[in-house]
C-alpha cells in the first residue's frame, strides 16, 4: 500500500481540481459539485471494500458463484448501500450526458438508504447559465471522475 492521504493533501486535491474547474466560475458554487463527486467516491470505495469482505466470508462458507452475487446484492446487510447504477466502475465508464446520469445516480442511492432522502439530489448537474450554457460541462464532469478515480478513499488509506 502507497501513502496515506492526509487531510492536507486531500484539501490540495480539492484546491486543484476546483481551480482546474474554475474558468470564469465561482470557486464556492463548483465545491457543490467537487463535494458531491467525493461524496460518491468514498461511498463507493467503502461499499467495495465491505463488499469484497463479505465476497470472501461467503466464499468461505462454500457458497457458489450465483449464490454469493445473490447475497452481494442484499441491501439490507451493507451500512450503506450503492446501486449498480451508482457504483464508481459504471459511472466512470458513462462519457455521455454525465450530468443527467449523476443526477440518476444520486436519487437512486437516496432510494436505497432513506436516512439520506434529499440530501444528496440536491446538486444540479444539469444547471445551466443565463445564456444557456451548462454550468458544468460533460468534459468537466469527466475530468472529475477521472481526478477522482485515482483516490483510494476508504479508511485504511485516510490518515485522519
Amino acid at each position: 500500500m502507497g501513502e496515506k492521504l492526509t487531510l492536507a493533501g486531500l484539501e490540495s486535491f480539492l484546491d486543484d481540481t476546483c481551480d482546474s474547474l474554475r474558468k470564469d466560475r465561482d470557486a464556492k458554487e463548483l465545491k457543490e459539485y467537487v463535494i458531491a463527486i467525493l461524496f460518491l467516491k468514498r461511498l463507493n470505495d467503502s461499499f467495495n471494500l465491505e463488499r469484497e469482505i463479505r465476497r470472501n466470508k461467503l466464499k468461505a462458507k462454500g457458497l457458489t458463484e450465483a449464490q454469493i452475487e445473490d447475497e452481494l446484492e442484499k441491501r439490507e446487510v451493507y451500512r450503506f448501500f450503492v446501486p449498480k447504477i451508482a457504483r464508481w466502475k459504471n459511472i466512470k465508464h458513462q462519457t455521455e450526458e454525465l450530468g443527467p446520469y449523476l443526477i440518476k445516480v444520486f436519487a437512486e442511492i437516496e432510494q436505497m438508504n432513506r436516512g439520506c432522502l434529499g440530501l444528496l439530489s440536491t446538486v444540479d448537474f444539469n444547471k445551466r447559465l443565463e445564456n444557456g450554457d451548462e454550468y458544468i460541462t460533460n468534459a468537466d464532469l469527466l475530468e472529475l471522475i477521472k481526478d477522482f478515480d485515482e483516490l483510494q478513499l476508504t479508511d485504511d488509506h485516510l490518515a485522519f
